[in-house]
């Protein structure tokens, strides 16, 4: 049945990976935007609202419009960021240097992660030249790839074996999940545990991307106890879309860079004219 519904979708499948990166690219905009200069304006209309100059039903309005559709939009990103970097560990040819990369960018981004999300970003507060206490995203990828590193050995290993050692080999499967899951924690990376159980998600079940999506948001209502809303089901969506292509360009690092760049113009935006 699984694989008939993964025939049919064949037919409707119209998204490249590089498209998919575009889609998250857009929505972690838009996010970022509702979280950088528009915070800071909402502070600004804040004040603006108790000496009367606007009223409290426009700032709620506007505040409710933040929250409710524009940080929506941006949970949309995270899981096809996690899905792609999944695909991408099946398909890259050089998985040391792919690895490498990740932890690259995520040491790169973190100073422009910090400047734009954490307002105290002194030394005084511990913030500077890292604020220890939450890492960027990219550190959660970095971490989801090393996962998937030792999921795949150990499937290599028990590939032949017999069903003891493939039960033990589970077993290790799910401890290597939780370990990471839990440095993860520790570390403060932004979606911390949630983030790396995702990623597992979608490179356990790879060979049908029906499954991919149904364990996707059965993993989101373990993990948020929530069931899940509308900009969740839209993601699941876009998966289902994703027709197994690259895409003609080649932009890999220009995604990669996309990340700190915007985070800080942002930030500078929201200095200069907020």
């Amino acid at each position: 049945m699984i694989n008939a519904m993964d025939q049919k979708l064949k037919n409707v499948q119209c998204f490249t990976g590089n498209q998919l990166k575009l889609i998250a690219c857009l929505c972690m905009l838009i996010d970022h935007v509702s979280k950088i200069p528009m915070s800071k304006y909402m502070d600004k209309l804040f004040s603006l609202s108790l000496e009367g100059m606007i009223s409290e039903e426009q700032f709620f309005a506007l505040q409710d419009f933040q929250r409710q559709v524009l940080f929506g939009i941006g949970t949309i990103a995270f899981p096809l960021f996690c899905f792609l970097l999944a695909e991408g560990f099946r398909y890259t040819r050089n998985r040391k240097r792919y690895i490498g990369s990740m932890l690259v960018f995520a040491i790169i981004s973190e100073i422009p992660f910090d400047i734009g999300f954490f307002h105290a970003y002194s030394m005084e507060a511990g913030a500077f030249p890292f604020y220890f206490a939450y890492q960027n995203v990219f550190f959660t990828l970095f971490l989801g790839l090393v996962c998937l590193t030792g999921l795949e050995a150990v499937s290599k290993r028990n590939r032949n074996s017999d069903r003891k050692e493939k039960a033990k080999g589970f077993l290790l499967q799910i401890g290597i999940i939780a370990i990471v899951s839990c440095a993860a924690e520790l570390l403060k990376c932004d979606y911390g545990a949630q983030g790396i159980i995702f990623i597992a998600g979608f490179y356990i079940f790879r060979k049908s991307h029906v499954l991919q999506v149904v364990m996707f948001l059965v993993l989101y209502m373990a993990t948020t106890g929530n069931q899940p809303p509308t900009y969740t089901m839209i993601a699941a969506f876009l998966l289902l879309l994703y027709n197994g292509k690259r895409g003609k360009w080649k932009a890999k690092y220009l995604f990669y860079w996309f990340y700190p760049i915007h985070i800080f113009v942002l930030y500078v935006i929201a200095q200069l004219f907020l």
